[in-house]
Order: structure tokens, then C-alpha cells, then sequence
């Protein structure tokens, strides 16, 4: 279960990622050549998109701890924080998109909702609590390794 939820995050994340930039990118190429300071922060979310297809990548075999006695994979922290900052930063985007949708209604705004903004809420506070779980489960895999070794000096076996 926990690789399914692992590759949908990864299938959800790629087009949030490529999105921003990839639209800018078209905004640069056919609309508009003229590159404004606004356009940092599309940009800034592919980037951090990008990062957090990294985080997902590398932390792929974190839930295999669950299961198994393994050593820990290692993420680099500043792939944590990235990571964290997609998911902020798409519910922050989709709660101002809220905001923007009730003070300007249109008649689009219930299809608006349902298939740009609660996927975007839905995303990043996933993958904010899925950060978080892995985190928690990292701990948990060390206080139980940590146990386990002093019960191996102590002579224990756990029987």
C-alpha cells in the first residue's frame, strides 16, 4: 500500500512541477519575450517541484522499514525542506485560488474547484503529511534499532 501512495505522489507531482515553468516557458516563447521579475515564481515552484520528484525518489525505500530491519536511506535535509515547501506552497496557492474564486465569481468557478484547485490542495497537503509520516517512521526505525542493539549487549535475544 504505502508504494502505491509512493507512486501516485510521484504521478501528481511531476505535472505540478513541469507546469509553472513549462507555462512561462510558453509565455516566453510565443506570447511575450520580454522575461518580467513575476515570472521568479512560477519558476521557483518547478523548481521546487523538481525537488520534491528527488525527495519522492530517494525515499522511495523508507517504507520498506516498516517491514524489514534496514539501514536507512539517505536524503539529504535540504531535500526535506524542499520538499516541504512544494506542499506549502501549492496549499497556499490553492486557498489564495479559493479566495480568488469567491471574490470574483464566475460561472466556471465549480469546475474551476473540482479539477484545478482541490487537486492542488489535495497534493501538496499530501505530500506535506507524507514528509512528515516519513519522518515519524525514521525515528520510530531508529528508537527500535537502538533498543534492539542495547538488547544485544545486554545479552537478550528476545525471547
Amino acid at each position: 500500500m504505502a508504494h502505491i501512495q509512493k507512486i501516485i505522489l510521484l504521478v501528481l507531482v511531476v505535472p505540478l512541477a513541469l507546469f509553472p515553468g513549462g507555462l512561462i516557458f510558453y509565455v516566453l516563447l510565443f506570447e511575450e519575450p520580454k522575461f518580467e521579475t513575476a515570472m521568479w515564481i512560477p519558476i521557483g515552484m518547478s523548481i521546487l517541484g523538481v525537488c520534491s520528484f528527488i525527495f519522492h525518489f530517494k525515499s522511495k525505500g523508507f517504507y520498506k522499514l516498516l517491514k524489514e530491519n534496514v539501514d536507512l536511506p539517505k536524503v539529504e535535509p535540504v531535500f526535506w525542506i524542499l520538499h516541504i515547501a512544494f506542499g506549502i506552497i501549492y496549499i497556499i496557492l490553492s486557498l489564495y485560488a479559493v479566495y480568488l474564486m469567491y471574490a470574483f465569481p464566475t460561472k466556471k468557478s465549480t469546475l474551476v474547484l473540482l479539477v484545478f484547485i482541490i487537486p492542488m490542495l489535495v497534493a501538496g497537503a499530501w505530500t506535506v503529511f507524507e514528509a512528515f509520516y516519513l519522518n515519524k517512521l525514521i525515528q520510530n526505525h531508529k528508537f527500535a534499532n537502538r533498543h534492539s542493539e542495547i538488547d544485544d549487549i545486554k545479552g537478550d535475544v528476545g525471547e
